[in-house]
């Protein structure tokens, strides 16, 4: 049944919104310069530390996972509005809780309210279906995934840069921003769904993230690419909690240093996808591009393996330009392939489906890793990391240029 037409709909607060999902992506890896270094003050066992880092970020990504389609859920029955002031206070307190530490069994219960409220990102595309043009939407959810993938890769950057001025400066001041958001919202953000839109009861399927998943499985071409896109979710994930205990461990650096190597990571991100990306893109087109990532980021993953045998500086700064850059041209235009795979009127199915499954790659990989590292060390971890991007290359150089058809895409 289609609605009645409708006023045009006020243009969304783009600034509040692209704001707000950097900084619910932001979260998960905020921490990453500075957790071996916070976790070393509770668990000394030096054995251990790798694992309890690895349950901490599995921990936010497996709550986050849960968390959305709930929230989701509950903006369509009580407004995008206050599910997203509500979001962004749950996330400041959550920081604060992390930030303040005390114990172990605190530092958990900070994490998992942060992953709690992360899932407000339901929430927010819903306000960008609600408030944008059928037309212009490609566009803001273009924007919004830009901002998110920035975030993800910003965060240790931002988390390095403020633990400069202590261990916990990283979390106190995303509470701080986050707190700051909340009261931008509450002038600026109005409501985007009226009442007589909202759903007036639950239905137990809406708030079961593991529907989503269908979405991107759906079809072969697309299963195949996220099949691929896993496989280097899982060694990125894995890098992301681990890369400060190398450092640590196997060149005595501390706080200061390794928030340098994420500094570097993120600087070099942007750089690969707005300065190279582009002409890459132009030269090899997307599935060029991704297989080139593929191939650089398997060479820095590489270096990093070797890092135990041959311990040198130079070698772990080697090792994380080419991941970077490599990270930074697989990720955008792998993107891209997943889309072109996807019929047009399955694509926020499909890029759902994918997002989960993104997640629960996040939640496998910290506690596989911390595992892997606690027990067989750096070499052997960082060793099955290349395995897994060399099996995700060889997968995706199997997989036949993509230019299709929304038919096309369901047979490929």
């Amino acid at each position: 049944m289609h609605e009645s037409p409708q006023t045009p709909a006020k243009k969304a607060p783009l600034l509040f919104l692209l704001v707000t999902a950097f900084l619910f992506a932001m979260g998960i890896s905020l921490v990453f310069p500075v957790l071996p270094f916070i976790v070393a003050q509770y668990v000394p066992q030096v054995s251990q530390q790798a694992i309890v880092i690895g349950l901490l970020g599995a921990a936010y990504a497996f709550l986050s996972f849960f968390s959305a389609p709930v929230l989701g859920a509950l903006s369509d029955a009580y407004g995008r509005r206050p599910i997203l002031i509500l979001s962004l206070l749950g996330s400041a307190i959550g920081y604060v809780l992390f930030g303040i530490g005390g114990s172990l069994w605190v530092l958990f219960v900070g994490r998992i309210v942060e992953g709690l409220f992360a899932g407000g990102f339901g929430a927010l595309f819903g306000y960008v279906a609600d408030t944008t043009p059928e037309e212009e939407r490609g566009r803001v959810f273009g924007l919004l995934g830009a901002t998110t993938g920035a975030a993800f890769i910003l965060g240790p950057a931002i988390g390095g840069l403020a633990s400069h001025l202590s261990l916990n400066a990283p979390m106190f001041l995303a509470a701080g921003v986050s707190l700051l958001n909340m009261l931008w919202g509450l002038f600026v953000l109005p409501e985007s769904l009226p009442a007589s839109r909202r759903v007036a009861h639950f239905d137990a399927a809406h708030l079961n993230p593991l529907k989503q998943l269908s979405g991107a499985l759906a079809f072969p071409a697309v299963r195949r690419l996220v099949t691929v896109s896993v496989l280097f979710l899982l060694p990125l994930s894995i890098l992301q909690i681990t890369l400060a205990l190398l450092g640590r461990d196997t060149l005595g650096w501390g706080p200061s240093r390794v928030s340098t190597l994420f500094i570097i990571i993120g600087a070099t991100d942007i750089v690969a996808q707005g300065v190279l990306l582009p002409f890459l893109i132009r030269v090899l087109k997307e599935r060029g591009v991704a297989v080139l990532g593929l191939s650089v980021g398997v060479i820095g993953m590489l270096c990093m393996a070797l890092l135990p045998v041959f311990p040198q500086a130079a070698l772990l700064y080697v090792g994380t330009l080419f991941f970077a850059v490599g990270e930074g041209m697989f990720s955008a235009a792998q993107n891209t392939l997943i889309s072109i795979a996807a019929p047009a009127e399955a694509q926020g199915q499909v890029q759902g489906g994918a997002q989960a499954i993104g997640s629960l790659a996040q939640v496998v990989g910290p506690l596989g890793g911390g595992q892997l590292y606690s027990r067989v060390g750096p070499g052997a971890t960082y060793g099955t990391m290349v395995a897994l991007v060399l099996v995700a290359l060889g997968l995706l150089l199997r997989q036949k240029p993509l230019a299709v058809s929304s038919t096309e895409s369901r047979i490929a």
